[in-house]
């Protein structure tokens, strides 16, 4: 699967919640919820053309952890 970068998942969710977070914040401690990772998402394959299925940023958790998944090929089809 092709890489999304940190900063391209930090910045979606930074456009989600319109507040900073880094590449170590738990996004859920943040206030995303199943709500925020479908807008998430849609952003996401907006940008890149990548569709990451929900599952990625539930055990992710942080933007550096999604970005893992992603980039090991974890996130399916």
């Amino acid at each position: 699967m092709t890489e999304i970068s940190i900063s391209t998942i930090i910045e979606c969710v930074r456009k989600v919640l319109d507040h900073d977070i880094v590449a170590d914040t738990d996004i859920f401690s943040a206030g995303v919820d199943s709500l925020a990772v479908l807008r998430c998402r849609a952003l996401l394959r907006k940008q890149t053309g990548i569709t990451i299925p929900g599952h990625v940023f539930f055990e992710g958790r942080t933007p550096a952890g999604i970005a893992d998944l992603i980039g090991a090929g974890n996130a399916g089809g």
